[in-house]
């Protein structure tokens, strides 16, 4: 960027004959004004906030746009000087400068408008699908069958373990709450002891299968399937 520019300004900024500058002055006096002009032209399009904010950053545009014309002002201030030695590069300076403010505050109307408007399209986006239906007890434990038969047992005790709950508190043994814990549950059973002795060694199974990980066999599988029967069996007695 910087070399295009200082390749844009070198017509205004060269010799009109040799030894003196477009305005006619030596060019002794004028060559370290140019020179300075070049290095301060250089050193503000090698700025990282220049370059940030042309590249589109994600820093505060505000921020960037703040620091950028300090340094502008401070090149502005620097060509006062070549104005007094070589009108010619002066306006063309001032124009380039003026067309690389106006495009950076063009970039930061878009970004910052763009910006708003993916805000307001994620606020009225659609509205987030109903949470699915909890499974029915039948169809846990159909499930848990499933599961089974194909070898993932601690699934199985899992979906056999949540059947037996939905289906305890379907009949009315267990009250529905979504924040109780498992033991929770078995606490509850203090007027259905058969069925808490039932649903108790269930509890540890699954427990120690499912939170702690470990691998489950056929064998516990078939316990487990004995322990739902037999809660079933102790709710439906009369």
């Amino acid at each position: 960027m910087a070399s295009a520019l200082l390749v844009l300004l070198a017509p205004a900024l060269g010799q009109s004959e040799p030894g003196r500058t477009a305005d006619g002055l030596p060019l002794s006096d004028a060559q370290p004004r140019r020179e300075a002009l070049e290095r301060e032209l250089r050193q503000i399009l090698d700025q990282p906030d220049f370059k940030r904010a042309m590249r589109g950053s994600e820093e505060d545009p505000r921020a960037a746009m703040r620091r950028l014309l300090l340094r502008l002002q401070r090149l502005f201030a620097r060509l006062g000087g070549l104005q007094q030695t070589n009108y010619g590069a002066f306006l063309v300076s001032v124009i380039v400068l003026s067309v690389l403010l106006i495009g950076l505050l063009a970039h930061i109307t878009y970004t910052i408008t763009r910006a708003l408007r993916s805000a307001g399209r994620a606020r009225g986006g659609p509205a987030p699908p109903p949470p699915a239906r909890a499974k029915s007890a039948d169809e846990l434990r159909r499930e848990a069958e499933a599961l089974a038969a194909r070898g993932e047992f601690r699934e199985a005790i899992r979906s056999l373990y949540v059947a037996l709950i939905r289906a305890l508190q379907a009949r009315g043994v267990l009250s529905r709450a979504a924040s109780r814990t498992n033991w929770e549950y078995v606490r509850q059973l203090d007027t259905h002891p058969q069925v808490a002795a039932v649903l108790q060694p269930f509890t540890e199974t699954f427990d120690a299968k499912w939170y702690g990980r470990r691998p489950a066999s056929a064998e516990e599988m078939e316990r487990c399937r004995a322990w739902f029967e037999a809660a079933l069996r102790e709710v439906e007695t009369p």
